[in-house]
């Protein structure tokens, strides 16, 4: 390719300038909002190997004659209505600097085409200003496209975008006879927006006909009304006043939209407020009576215009947690007590550096102090080799989400052994909770693997096999233990393999944060002994008990009948009910940790 994807993914911060797309989206939207039209809109950066081979094509470059790309950022904008498309395109004009004309379809009488029209924008230089990526080197305009559809036409774009713009094989994919059949589709839907309009038409002139003024103004107007109704003094002023009635109803819609939007920040449309609208800036009738009517209007809506606020009032932020962890590393007597706590340390600073590689560097891998603070990113390390102490808080803003931070502290504590407290959580806002926020740090599991944890008894990613009555009575000892900080699961082994739980897989998922057993066939006769349960209801069940005594039994007719809310593993094969609950018991134990 004439330029080289990778380097394009090194200089252009693709992240900010999806950022940009985002903002003029939301810009976009909150216009098109304050003059309650349906639309629904759509914002995308070229990614970096879309830009390359776009620019692969003949024509683009940096001479005289050559042109450059216009749409590194895409909006795209679906109106419900044919007419609203001419109102987005002056909207938009009036909003943002043009560059050049409206691209648009030219149809002939012999044909149809997809209805389309297509402008470019320059994108506003306070965006420019705080884009910090290189693109010089590529021949690309600061400029954005907008492209108007009608929701009819919508679907078919992107039908036509990938089986005909984009389609490998040329014009070898289409034969004449079926291209033409398939263009007579947008006959069809160019008839669907005409007959759309028609038929609101006429249905506006049905209830002005039969004076129901407030189905009138929703046919004739089309917008996203409040469900508050017309005021009763307005409904009788139009009763007494058929002049005034006919001006709401002749009125120009577009002229009464952008009315709207010049009569200032409105939190809600009502029909109430589109009278007064009318009456102030679009009627044409008896002066008098136009004043009678401001008056009625004044007195429902009270004409203070609710005021926006300058700036939102700043709230305490809700706190959740994401991942706990309390556990003793356990002691090779082979290996040296300060080696190990100096592994864990470097375990611990390599994931924070490994976190902040874009930001900085030189993050010391040693129980030393140090901070850094960067705008959205704060890390403090506490530490001293010789108390044996090591602490680490690291706090950023989620990159993703609005409103969310993330932080972390990690405590090593040595003493005749060494102890580690892992606590996380994320800071929001009280209406975000984040669907799943379960967020264990790599390093837990890193330090599994090098030294190893205990919690009264050694961790481990493989079942603890239970088949003697002495490792029943140690394992009820166990569960007993108040210093046991982390959840027990016990799987009974099933008589049909095809039904056993998977127990080595979840042992892989959970054994850093919970002890997982599995209780052999032939010791079920001592566990009937040692509990109130019986034979049927021990065979493949599953028990969780949790460190505040509270537990959970699961005999396996409730295990086969769990399904998934969401099966993403609807094709596949194997057992899913078996899935569906081991994903059920994981998520409990992931929330329980939280």
């Amino acid at each position: 390719m004439k330029y080289n994807v990778d380097e394009i993914q090194k200089n252009m911060h693709i992240r900010q300038v999806e950022g940009i797309g985002d903002r003029l989206e939301e810009d976009i939207r909150n216009i098109l909002n304050r003059a309650g039209i349906y639309f629904r809109i759509f914002s995308r950066a070229k990614t970096p190997f879309s830009i390359a081979q776009k620019l692969e094509k003949p024509g683009y470059g940096f001479g005289e004659h050559d042109k450059k790309m216009q749409d590194l950022i895409g909006l795209r904008v679906v109106v419900y209505y044919q007419d609203d498309m001419d109102i987005v395109r002056t909207i938009l004009e009036k909003t943002f600097r043009q560059v050049g004309e409206w691209s648009k379809t030219d149809n002939t009488e012999e044909e149809f085409k997809a209805s389309k029209l297509n402008g470019v924008f320059w994108v506003p230089e306070e965006y420019q200003r705080v884009y910090n990526g290189d693109i010089s080197f590529l021949p690309i305009d600061a400029t954005f496209e907008v492209q108007l559809r009608t929701i009819s036409f919508e679907g078919w774009h992107e039908i036509e975008h990938d089986m005909r713009y984009k389609s490998p094989y040329g014009d070898d994919f289409w034969r004449e006879d079926l291209s033409r059949t398939l263009n007579s589709v947008l006959a069809n839907l160019e008839l669907c927006d005409w007959t759309t309009l028609n038929v609101f038409e006429k249905l506006a002139d049905y209830h002005y006909t039969e004076r129901k003024w407030e189905m009138m103004l929703k046919a004739k107007f089309r917008l996203r009304f409040d469900l508050e109704p017309l005021a009763e003094e307005i409904c009788q002023f139009l009763d007494e006043n058929e002049e005034a009635a006919y001006c709401l109803y002749r009125c120009n819609r577009p002229e009464v939209l952008f009315a709207l939007l010049r009569d200032g920040y409105h939190e809600k449309i009502t029909y109430n407020l589109i009278v007064k609208v009318i009456n102030d800036s679009v009627a044409d009738y008896e002066p008098k009576l136009k004043r009678k009517l401001a008056k009625i209007c004044h007195d429902i809506l009270k004409v203070e215009k609710p005021q926006r606020n300058e700036r939102l009032e700043l709230n305490p932020l809700d706190v959740t947690p994401s991942f706990q962890l309390k556990v003793t590393l356990s002691h090779d007597p082979q290996r040296d007590l300060n080696e190990e706590f100096l592994t864990a340390v470097k375990f611990i600073a390599g994931w924070a550096q490994g976190r902040l590689q874009n930001i900085v560097e030189g993050i010391p891998d040693t129980p030393i102090d140090y901070e850094y603070h960067e705008a959205g990113y704060y890390l403090q390390i506490l530490g001293n080799i010789s108390l044996g102490f090591y602490k680490l808080t690291f706090e950023h803003a989620d990159a993703e989400r609005k409103g969310v931070v993330w932080r972390t502290k990690v405590i090593l504590e040595r003493s005749d052994y060494i102890r580690m407290k892992v606590d996380c959580d994320y800071c929001h806002n009280p209406d975000r909770l984040i669907r799943d926020s379960f967020n264990k740090p790599r390093f837990v599991d890193e330090i599994f693997r090098k030294i190893g944890y205990t919690d009264v008894i050694p961790m481990m990613t493989k079942p603890h096999k239970v088949e003697k009555m002495k490792e029943i009575e140690m394992l009820s000892e166990f569960i007993a233990d108040h210093s046991r900080t982390l959840p027990v699961i016990l799987a009974v082994e099933e008589e049909d393999s095809e039904r056993q739980i998977n127990i080595n897989r979840l042992a892989e998922t959970v054994g850093t944060y919970a002890h997982v057993f599995l209780l052999s066939k032939k010791a079920i006769p001592m566990m009937v002994e040692k509990s109130d349960y019986t034979t049927e209801e021990l065979t493949g069940a599953v028990w969780v008990t949790f460190q505040n005594g509270e537990d959970k039994f699961y005999t396996r007719e409730r295990i086969a009948n769990s399904r998934f809310d969401f099966n993403k593993y609807a094709f596949d094969s194997g057992n899913v009910y078996e899935k569906a609950f081991r994903h059920k018991l994981v998520r409990l134990i992931k929330e329980k940790n939280c």
